[in-house]
């Protein structure tokens, strides 16, 4: 059963940065994340997937990353073949 889009929107207390991103299926989308991720020091809190259409969105929530480190992640998942578009969202302040 496919969580409701609320639940995309509940902040981890343990994430300091959410990057959103999209990709042409879900199989682009994991190998984005394994590959974006592999030369990161970022520690993964949650990762969710879901399909829209014929496309897949993913909210990945990070910690141990600074700043600069989560942009730079990002960067790196939208030159990645396949994932459409990314964007990092900083959550400073929520312990």
């Amino acid at each position: 059963m496919p969580l409701p889009s609320a639940a995309l929107e509940i902040p981890d207390p343990e994430a300091r940065h959410v990057l959103r991103f999209s990709a042409r299926d879900v199989f682009t989308a994991l190998d984005a994340v394994r590959h974006g991720l592999a030369p990161s020091r970022a520690e993964v809190c949650n990762l969710q997937l879901k399909a829209v259409g014929d496309l897949v969105e993913g909210v990945l929530r990070l910690q141990q990353l600074d700043e600069d480190g989560a942009v730079a992640l990002c960067h790196r998942f939208s030159g990645l073949p396949g994932v459409l578009s990314s964007r990092v969202e900083h959550q400073w302040g929520l312990k």
